[in-house]
């Protein structure tokens, strides 16, 4: 007998229009649909049966739409960015909704779900807010996971397959193979462009080669929801940063040189290709199936490749796109002989940037130097606000509550 699955809307088609007003064509020039789909999602709300995906899907669409710092302060702003988030990966990963009790990061790893989008629910939940460069991020990355792990598989009908039941699909993978294709399809042209050239114009023809390609790749990865993983799995899988035949302890110094441009271009024109990047790196180190993990050259060469990016100036301006906490996360769940390493490497850095404490001095010195300074600044801010008009009732105590 068939099982009978109840749903909010009444024909599969309704499904996917809304589908499509949240995920437009790569080419539609027409009216932004998306508010009017958040709307339809909250009618359905009211009906009952409304899957996650779908509710977290519109949560996180209407957070982008009430981006705008016109009509909105930023803390609001990053408070309904974080709000959407935390009921996103909470739903999906608190063990308290789905059975079988596991840890957020188990949970997380069954699914799919990046280690990051837990952290970073636990950041948002009891540390800061994140900033809004860090929640943009995030949420337009949970909204193309969510293409892959529900809406990509609503297109069979709900006769056959229950769309409220996304897991149970086979051939998840099956539509980023193009993708995939056309991706390997650039690098083999930029690579080839490289072995044509005679050994002294080798490495400059290759280096005029990459701002072509790095529009190309930029322009496949933003026509699809899943470019930016389809483009770390074949820069991962096809090996491109980490030679085949490296051995244990060969420098990399040639292949950061090679590789380092056309990456951050990469990260420039498209900022996910960077954060799925290090998480397929860090994925692979953690999760090998290696028998011999220490003595394994390619797990070396990501390892350094990931230190490299963490550490080395060349990438100070884009390190704002990762999360230290998701690799720290990572290391912890997972810890071998290079999660180990990367583990110490993140800590120590951590411990670098923490703001140095001034040396100590006496009680009376330091008593006597920060009242007096302290005295001056204050002066100083009343000098410049009388200039614009202001002026104070009364004079400032700046003793503690309770204190006569």
């Amino acid at each position: 007998m068939p099982k009978v699955i109840f749903t909010p809307w009444k024909e599969h088609s309704q499904l996917l229009a809304v589908r499509s007003q949240f995920y437009p064509a790569p080419f539609y020039d027409g009216p932004d649909m998306r508010s009017k789909a958040c709307a339809t999602v909250a009618a359905w709300k009211l009906r009952g049966n409304l899957p996650h995906p779908v509710e977290a899907t519109a949560l996180l669409t209407d957070a982008i739409l009430h981006d705008d710092a016109l009509k909105n302060s930023i803390f609001s702003i990053r408070a309904t960015y974080s709000a959407a988030f935390c009921r996103f990966v909470t739903g999906l990963v608190d063990s308290k909704l789905n059975g079988q009790r596991k840890t957020m990061f188990q949970r997380a790893i069954d699914l799919g779900l990046p280690a990051s989008f837990v952290e970073l629910r636990h950041e948002a939940t009891h540390r800061e807010l994140p900033s809004l460069t860090v929640l943009r991020n995030a949420t337009q990355r949970s909204l193309e996971w969510l293409w892959d792990y529900y809406w990509s598989k609503t297109d069979r009908s709900a006769d056959t397959v229950p769309v409220s039941e996304p897991e149970a699909f086979d051939g998840a993978e099956d539509d980023i193979e193009p993708i995939k294709a056309a991706l390997r399809t650039e690098f083999e042209h930029l690579l080839a462009e490289e072995e044509s050239s005679e050994p002294p114009r080798k490495k400059r023809r290759f280096q005029q080669n990459v701002s072509f390609t790095s529009t190309h790749l930029i322009s496949i990865c933003k026509s699809s929801n899943r470019g930016a993983s389809a483009l770390a799995g074949v820069i991962v899988e096809d090996s491109l940063l980490v030679p085949a035949g490296r051995k244990m302890g060969d420098s990399m110094t040639g292949m950061f040189a090679k590789w380092d441009s056309l990456l951050q271009m990469l990260a420039e024109g498209h900022p996910p290709a960077l954060a799925s990047l290090t998480e397929e790196m860090v994925n692979v180190l953690a999760f090998s199936g290696s028998k011999n993990v220490k003595s394994d050259p390619q797990l070396e060469g990501l390892y350094m490749w990931l230190d490299h990016i963490l550490q080395s100036p060349e990438w100070g301006s884009r390190r704002r796109l990762l999360s230290h906490a998701y690799l720290l996360a990572v290391c912890e769940q997972s810890s071998n002989h290079w999660t180990a390493l990367l583990k110490e490497s993140l800590q120590q850095r951590t411990d670098d940037l923490a703001p140095k404490k001034p040396a100590s001095t006496s009680k009376k010195q330091s008593k006597k130097d920060g009242s007096g300074l302290k005295r001056t600044a204050d002066a100083d801010d009343l000098k410049e606000l009388k200039k614009f008009g202001w002026e104070t009732v009364d004079t400032w105590d700046t003793r503690p509550l309770g204190i006569v």
